[in-house]
């Protein structure tokens, strides 16, 4: 039977059909040659795509390797990524680039934009390799392809660390004036209570805990719990609570006590407080290693009783209570601490701490001597502190032979300005602009005479200085101090030393010459400088702040495994 063609085909293109069709000499084998040809083509090419993409895996697993390794020496990150790749069997590489930069892990960030390259400090490292590859049965017809591969590995280690003073050494009477004011109330706690809350220590998550549980947050994250609004007994509360689930009743006992003092109810910005850095994003109730950092349970209370009352002015009348003294007068303001700093923080290396600027205005009067008898002595001092700084320089987690865990902290100390003269109380806490500091009226005795005095002293520290703390000091809960250089510890007294005084002898006789008042008020004034500068550094200190210093202590100090990212 012969094919059927249809009709309208050309006559000379059937017949050759036909002829072709009835062929019997060799078509089918050319035919099968073809597709036999194509078929083994074909595998050949899919066994040579096959090798590629193992080979691209193992490629890729060696990058990733690299990336973490370079990540857990970011000193030597290159060096690290070349060892790590040439120990898998990728000696020799075509290219590689290592960039460092910083990595964040925000969820409301899009993975591809939490690395930024180059950012310091460094805590990430992203890795681009390229190699060449094999190729069986293609490599005839082509060239053999590059294989380029990119990771991200970023080092999982975080510092814990807070700035504040030593506060054991404080004069009970000025504390418990200062934090009554701040806090709303009469505190009268003793001594032997202010030693049990400097020595005492609270778990960082069991405070967050507390916090979380007072807030009535159960779900969701510590950032959550951060930006809640609380009051400073809400703090105090926690605090509380934090002691006693860490085994010290004492503690716990006294900031109850003190809790019942005062009133307590202003709010205070929790993220000023405590800084959380990467692990805010922590859900409420887990466990997490870098949460089990202590703090300094008084430092914890001064911070938050000095936040609480951020841009506002206390005054503090201290009475007669020290002797030698007619009276003592005090109006304090804290200024706005710095934004995105907290008094305690957790973070890796460029998280700092700040305290907050502050202002102090004495008044203190004395009774006269000599041909003065009688006659009340006053010393008006106007003090501007600025706020002192602390930033994780490096962290150091012992990943070479012999190495140690470190934490280097760059800490600057306060500067100081401080004035004898008279301001306008009022001006205190406007801390636009500064309050204009006038001669200071010492004495005046109508008809009789005037004295009139002026001084002024700063001490500052343009450079930083690297507190290095190891583990050892970390769980031994050591204080290091950067100090102003150079620094006279009697402010007061250095001020009464340098006094410019103009007295004006309205009266006649009386040997009431102006070097003699000159001498007598001299004579009058040092030993209340003596008396007045321990007040001052207690007040300071209170609030967190030391004259011409800055106490840091690193609470804790995480070295987890690097890890891959992205």
């Amino acid at each position: 039977m012969l094919p059927f063609f249809p009709a309208g085909l050309p006559t000379s293109c059937s017949s050759f059909a036909v002829r072709a069709f009835r062929s019997r000499d060799g078509s089918m084998g050319v035919v099968l040659t073809l597709f036999l040809t194509i078929a083994v083509s074909l595998c050949a090419l899919a066994i040579d795509m096959g090798s590629l993409y193992l080979e691209r895996r193992t490629v890729q697993g060696a990058a990733d390797l690299a990336a973490i390794a370079a990540a857990r020496d970011l000193d030597r990150a290159e060096a690290a990524a070349r060892a790590t790749l040439a120990a898998n069997g990728f000696g020799d590489v075509r290219a590689l680039s290592v960039i460092k930069g910083r990595y964040e892990p925000d969820p409301e960030v899009l993975p591809g934009a939490r690395f930024a390259a180059g950012q310091e400090p460094f805590n990430a490292v992203r890795l681009h390799v390229a190699t060449g590859s094999q190729l069986y049965f293609a490599k005839s017809f082509m060239a053999e392809p590059e294989i380029s591969v990119s990771a991200l590995g970023t080092a999982d280690a975080l510092a814990m660390f807070s700035i504040g003073s030593r506060l054991a050494s404080l004069n009970g009477g000025v504390v418990n004036a200062l934090l009554g004011s701040l806090l709303g109330g009469n505190v009268n706690l003793s001594l032997m209570d202010y030693n049990a809350l400097a020595n005492a220590n609270v778990l960082l998550l069991d405070f967050l805990s507390a916090l979380a549980m007072d807030v009535g947050l159960t779900a969701g994250t510590y950032r959550d719990v951060l930006n809640a609004d609380v009051t400073v007994g809400t703090v105090l509360s926690a605090a509380a609570q934090a002691a006693a689930s860490g085994g010290d009743a004492q503690a716990a006992q006294v900031v109850g006590k003190l809790l019942s003092q005062v009133s307590a109810t202003a709010t205070l910005p929790l993220s000023q407080l405590v800084d959380l850095g990467p692990l805010a994003n922590v859900a409420i109730g887990q466990p997490h290693a870098g949460l089990d950092a202590d703090l300094g349970l008084m430092s914890l209370i001064t911070a938050a009783a000095s936040l609480a009352n951020g841009g506002s002015q206390v005054a503090v009348d201290l009475g007669v209570a020290l002797p030698g003294l007619l009276s003592v007068k005090l109006d304090l303001a804290i200024g706005e601490g710095a934004q995105s700093s907290g008094w305690v923080s957790v973070g890796q290396p460029g998280a700092s701490v700040r305290t907050a600027q502050t202002r102090l205005r004495l008044v203190a009067e004395v009774g006269g001597s000599g041909l003065l008898a009688g006659v009340r002595v006053r010393l008006p001092l106007y003090i501007e502190v600025a706020s002192a700084e602390a930033r994780l320089k490096d962290l150091a987690c012992g990943i070479a032979q012999g190495g140690s865990t470190e934490a280097v902290i760059e800490a600057r100390p306060a500067a100081v300005r401080a004035w004898v003269g008279d301001v306008a109380p009022g001006g205190l806490s406007l801390f636009g602009s500064s309050p204009h500091v006038s001669a200071a009226t010492l004495v005046q005795v109508p008809l009789l005479l005037k004295a009139t005095a002026s001084a002024y002293t700063e001490m500052s520290n343009a450079a930083s200085s690297d507190l290095s703390f190891t583990q050892s000091d970390v769980d031994q809960h050591v204080v290091k101090t950067a100090q102003v250089r150079d620094y006279t510890a009697s402010l007061v007294t250095s001020l009464v030393d340098s006094l410019s005084l103009d007295v004006q002898v309205l009266g006649l006789g009386l040997g009431l010459t102006p070097p003699a008042i000159k001498t007598l008020l001299k004579g009058i004034l040092t030993p209340v400088a003596a008396l007045l500068d321990p007040i001052v550094g207690g007040v300071l200190k209170a609030v967190g702040l030391g004259l011409g210093e800055v106490d840091v202590r690193v609470n804790g100090i995480r070295c987890g495994s690097a890890v891959l990212a992205g």
